[in-house]
């Protein structure tokens, strides 16, 4: 699904795309680090 290449995307669309994407990589991150957490706490339980 290629984009019009007439219609431009505003300001507004761009601001939103970005919040976005900068949510979905908080969220890959944080459970990243979270199973980092959690995989070391099991091992150390022993």
């Amino acid at each position: 699904m290629a984009p019009n290449p007439q219609k431009r995307r505003t300001p507004e669309e761009i601001r939103a795309g970005n919040k976005r994407l900068g949510i979905i990589m908080m969220l890959i991150a944080a459970v990243f680090f979270l199973g980092i957490v959690v995989r070391q706490y099991l091992l150390s339980r022993g």
